[in-house]
């Protein structure tokens, strides 16, 4: 049997093609074979990790701006398919979508394995094959279409669309094999490296506050100059620095990472909306406070542990001084440290915990307006095997249901 089109990958992307190109079907009044071929177990792994279980569908400020390598194609996905029509779609296939005042978009149940199931559901409804346990060793064009080795089945196809993901989160099926398939064709590919990961730090001190979460400002600087900075949440790990805050900036420093040049340090605000001298203003009037020692300095200010760290970073000891013995002087070194906390960066958790790959196959290899590629007549792209990576918060997710939006299209309009 020949297909009209095959699909490579069951996360996202692959998943939201299939519907679409059954959408087009049925608008168009034909009947077409849609095979969708899954290397993992299950399809949609990926997907039921995302915003923790919750699924951060999209996001309604979802532009340009937001999307990195090859941003171009970004933006003309979303122009075809926008965060507002994304809603619509998954409110026609069952999933009611809500907006949340930062502009991130879930659905009501906050279940990600909700929004897998209407895709999956809908693409059988309509007509899709989906078969897992399916790895696709290789592609290769034919005088009227493709032929797609699966061990030793060949199969064959009108169209197909490669939608493998990326090489983060292995552990969730995440892996580099699929770029290979366009490699081999002779498709240029942009250096991958993790994105939405955590940092790596100096651990003197972080280990002492491992598990504590702080609302904080953190900015990355190489060689002293500002490149990334947040403000939000902040973990700190055995290994370094997590939370949304540190992982919304993290691209920089997995770039640094790949390249190895200059010397990269977090800086920790730990008292973001006050003022260097407002934090030394406080620490003298708590100097005074009566049978307090150093150690309870903090204390109902800071995280205690965290207080307790920021002396120890300041060397203003030792803690069981009384809190009338601190200086001046010492109340100007903890309040430096409570505003610019530095911790040098030696590097990420890398692709095993990173949401997202940055780099992939070269934006100039795709055509804008289709997702075809330039030299591949019928071979199509979407997701995050492209060079296209988002920021945190649903814009990644966007990418992967614009580009499939693209692609489909274009497929259908093919048939």
């Amino acid at each position: 049997m020949k297909y009209d089109c095959i699909i490579i990958g069951g996360g996202a992307a692959g998943l939201a093609a299939a519907v679409f190109l059954g959408q087009a079907a049925v608008r168009q009044g034909v009947r077409r074979s849609v095979l969708l071929l899954e290397k993992g177990p299950r399809v949609g792994k990926k997907l039921l990790a995302t915003g923790n279980g919750t699924c951060n569908l999209t996001n309604i400020h979802a532009a340009g701006v937001h999307y990195h390598g090859a941003s171009a194609l970004a933006e003309k996905a979303l122009k075809a398919l926008t965060p507002q029509a994304s809603m619509a779609f998954f409110e026609q296939i069952g999933v009611d979508c809500r907006v949340r005042p930062d502009g991130k978009v879930y659905p009501y149940s906050e279940q990600a394995g909700a929004v897998l199931d209407a895709l999956r559901l809908e693409a059988e409804a309509l007509g899709t094959d989906i078969r897992c346990d399916h790895k696709v060793d290789s592609l290769r064009p034919t005088r009227d279409g493709w032929q797609v080795t699966v061990d030793t089945q060949t199969l064959t196809a009108r169209q197909v669309l490669v939608a493998v993901g990326g090489a983060a989160a292995p552990s969730l099926g995440g892996s580099a094999d699929g770029y290979r398939l366009l490699t081999d064709l002779g498709c240029k590919k942009a250096p991958l490296f993790p994105s939405i990961v955590q940092l790596r730090t100096a651990t003197d001190y972080v280990r002492a506050v491992k598990g504590i979460r702080v609302d904080a400002g953190v900015t990355l600087r190489l060689d002293g100059r500002p490149v990334a900075q947040a403000e939000g949440e902040v973990l700190f790990t055995e290994y370094g620095l997590s939370g949304p805050a540190v992982m919304g900036i993290s691209r920089p420093a997995a770039d640094w990472e790949r390249q190895k040049k200059g010397t990269l340090t977090a800086h920790l605000d730990l008292l973001p909306e006050w003022t260097q001298e407002q934090v030394e203003a406080r620490l003298h009037q708590r100097s005074g406070l009566a049978g307090r020692t150093l150690e309870d300095l903090f204390t109902g200010l800071l995280h205690k542990r965290v207080g307790q760290t920021v002396l120890r970073v300041a060397e203003v000891l030792p803690l069981t001084r009384p809190a009338d013995s601190l200086s001046a002087k010492e109340c100007r070194q903890a309040a430096m440290v409570v505003k610019n906390w530095a911790l040098p960066v030696t590097g990420t958790q890398g692709f095993g915990g990173a949401q997202v790959t940055a780099g992939g196959i070269a934006g100039d290899e795709v055509e804008a307006a289709t997702m075809a590629l330039r030299r591949h007549p019928g071979l199509y792209v979407a997701g995050e095997v492209l060079d296209v990576d988002g920021d945190c918060g649903g814009f990644n997710l966007q990418f992967a249901w614009s580009s499939a939006y693209m692609a489909a299209s274009s497929i259908a309009g093919n048939w």
